[in-house]
């Protein structure tokens, strides 16, 4: 299929990006950075023409039935939250690799028929393991603004939006305290909680962050002056 070495190459590119950003691996050092020139408004990646996909009726049918082998991924395990219009829908879910929770993000590109959405096999796709956040974590000695941090940079590309419109925003958390999250002074949108290797885990995400702020940061350890704002008073 033509599409699909395009499709693996966004998955090498995400896999590629959450290592540099340390979600699998990470250097000793003193000093964390993390550096994009994305602009904060990107619209991702180029996405394959609607009509030389396969299409199914369902999202889980999608994900069971999807032919690419590199993900792993054919079940949903639970559903954490459905992003959906007329374009394109993204569901975050719990998956499970080996024995080991991951939180997956599928991208679909969404085509009505005779009033009905259709779901493409994924065109974007990440997998998040709940083991590997927190070793990155516990690894480059975050806290919980830090842990933000993290998860924001390792969203920089915004390629889990179905709103190019929008200032979509993402991460887990391991402290139920990030339900006080706010960045540049706006609370959280939404927290779901998530059982993940038996703990529970916190999905969180901003719908639409108002700033024109790049996601950068010079050290994900302390805020530096021009970068958001992150706070989680209680």
């Amino acid at each position: 299929m033509v599409f699909r070495d395009k499709i693996v190459c966004l998955m090498i590119t995400i896999v590629m990006m959450v290592i540099l950003t340390g979600c699998l691996s990470w250097p000793d050092t003193d000093t964390v950075q993390i550096e994009s020139s994305t602009p904060i408004n990107s619209s991702g990646p180029p996405m394959p023409d609607v009509d030389d996909l396969q299409y199914f009726d369902t999202i889980d049918k999608a994900v069971a039935l999807n032919d690419l082998v590199e993900t792993g991924v054919k079940r949903i395990d639970e559903r954490i939250k459905l992003f959906e219009n007329d374009e394109y829908a993204v569901l975050f879910f719990r998956s499970n690799l080996s024995g080991n929770d991951l939180v997956s993000t599928f991208k679909f590109i969404v085509k009505n028929i005779d009033g009905t959405h259709y779901y493409s096999m994924p065109v974007v796709v990440t997998n998040m393991s709940w083991e590997g956040h927190k070793w990155s974590v516990k690894k480059m000695k975050l806290d919980e603004i830090g842990e933000v941090r993290l998860c924001i940079a390792g969203d920089s590309l915004r390629w889990f939006r179905v709103d190019d419109s929008k200032n979509f925003f993402w991460g887990l958390a391991q402290t139920e305290n990030v339900r006080n999250l706010k960045i540049e002074g706006q609370p959280v949108t939404e927290v779901i909680s998530v059982e993940l290797d038996g703990e529970t885990g916190y999905f969180w995400y901003f719908d639409d962050l108002k700033t024109d702020k790049r996601p950068v940061f010079k050290d994900l350890r302390k805020y530096t002056e021009g970068e958001f704002v992150i706070t989680m008073d209680e």
